[in-house]
């Protein structure tokens, strides 16, 4: 898969999702879960899993099934296998490759710490959020972690 197949792909993802079509969307996901890629770059692969990953997270929020979803676990195994795909940054590439991979890493561990956060893996998903926060101060993974940690103060039981 190359660059401009991998933002079709992403582009038509977005639209389904932001329109809440449904449907279109799990077509689409079949449709390119069917296909064997090889892909130009590994950021490219890790885009598009990440796509996938995102692809499957509305699907369950959507369908409002219970936590062992099998959308819910998809999601969580494709943002799992993007951060895996991603390469590391070679400090030697120019400073807007690098951005590519730092920025992309950050909204992957946010995503991925917040489907572990859906399972009840409240515990898990702290790391992740760690992380995305540590590489560019993700608003979206302090605001989440804050609410996580919230979740978790609201667990303890302690009268006093």
């Amino acid at each position: 898969m190359v660059k401009d197949e991998l933002e079709e792909f992403s582009k038509l993802a977005d639209q389904y999702i932001i329109t809440c079509d449904h449907a279109s969307l799990a077509a689409l996901v079949e449709s390119y879960t069917k296909q064997d890629f090889t892909f130009s770059h590994p950021l490219y692969e890790a885009h598009y899993l990440y796509c996938l990953g995102n692809c499957y997270s509305k699907l369950y929020e959507t369908r409002k099934t219970e936590w062992y979803s099998d959308d819910l676990m998809k999601s969580v195994i494709f943002y799992r296998k993007a951060i895996h795909t991603l390469p590391k940054a070679n400090w030697q590439e120019h400073v807007n490759n690098i951005h590519a991979y730092d920025s992309l890493r950050s909204m992957i561990e946010t995503n991925l710490a917040n489907r572990l956060s859906s399972q009840g893996r409240a515990l898990c998903c702290i790391p992740h959020y760690d992380k995305a926060i540590s590489i560019d101060n993700n608003p979206v993974a302090i605001i989440s972690k804050a609410n996580n940690e919230l979740f978790l103060g609201n667990s303890l039981y302690d009268e006093g």
